[in-house]
């Protein structure tokens, strides 16, 4: 059985913040494990599914609750007949069509679940979520060619500027699938096109480091501290991934090493 996290990343979306704590605490498998078995235990649990049985409305505080402690367990072929009377109630449910899509690829219902992301598609053709669920579930269906092609199409029907994060997404397809140079290629053009975000950067990085080019790394990294956000700060990642490799070099940007004054001041320190 897949892990549940990926859904409790949709859930979240979807409900808002309220389950955050729980699921820093479900990314843990044998706390979630743990948790689960607690829970198979909740009458509570079984009583609202005996509602939607019945056909009885819940509550949106309900659903939550009810999704929540499903996914858990990792009854996620209920957790799908839960959500559905939640989806039907709704005009535009975006975030809980993703996430029933999830469910149902994780069901094994990989023609449902296409259906599903095709019809957010029509509204959202650019998605990058509905996107990144149907190039996984392309993979997991051995359509790895066909989804980068289809992928590359829509990357090129976009302006510069327009499709960073599809661009971010066919890069790592391209890794994955072995098309390590294309992928840098595509990371550096990103970089180019967004001359401010350091997640190109910072995804090159990380491919390099794959590779072993460990100077790269830290060219990359450093050139990454040069790019500032819109209230002029540097991206924390940059030093939590320099901390990760082990590449204390990278911390430290040219322009915040010492003046002149500051290193004849220093030189005659023992």
């Amino acid at each position: 059985m897949q892990s549940p996290r990926r859904i409790l990343l949709l859930l979240v979306s979807m409900v808002g913040a309220a389950l955050v704590g729980w699921i820093a605490a479900a990314s843990m498998a044998p706390e979630t494990r743990a948790r689960g078995s607690r829970l198979a235990e909740d009458p509570q649990v079984e009583a609202l599914m005996q509602q939607l049985q019945l056909q009885e409305e819940l509550s949106e505080s309900e659903s939550v609750l009810l999704l929540e402690r499903l996914i858990a367990l990792e009854r996620l072929q209920e957790a799908e007949v839960a959500l559905q009377p939640w989806i039907t109630a709704r005009s535009t449910p975006r975030e809980l069509t993703l996430f029933k899509a999830e469910l149902q690829r994780l069901n094994g219902q990989p023609e449902a679940a296409r259906r599903s992301l095709n019809q957010l598609l029509r509204l959202h053709p650019n998605d990058p979520q509905v996107l990144q669920l149907l190039v996984l579930l392309d993979q997991q269906r051995g359509r790895q060619i066909q989804a980068t092609t289809e992928l590359t199409t829509r990357f090129k029907g976009l302006e510069p500027g327009q499709r960073l994060e599809i661009g971010l997404l066919l890069a790592d397809l391209l890794r994955q699938s072995g098309s390590h140079q294309k992928a840098v290629n595509l990371y550096r053009q990103l970089a180019a096109e967004e001359p401010s975000n350091t997640r190109p950067l910072l995804a090159l990085a990380l491919l390099q480091q794959d590779q072993g080019h460990t100077k790269d790394v830290e060219a990359l990294l450093k050139q990454a501290r040069q790019r500032r956000d819109s209230n002029g700060q540097i991206d924390p990642l940059i030093d939590v991934l320099a901390g990760r490799l082990g590449l204390s070099a990278a911390r430290n940007a040219a322009s915040e090493q010492p003046g002149p004054t500051a290193m004849r001041a220093d030189s005659g320190r023992p």
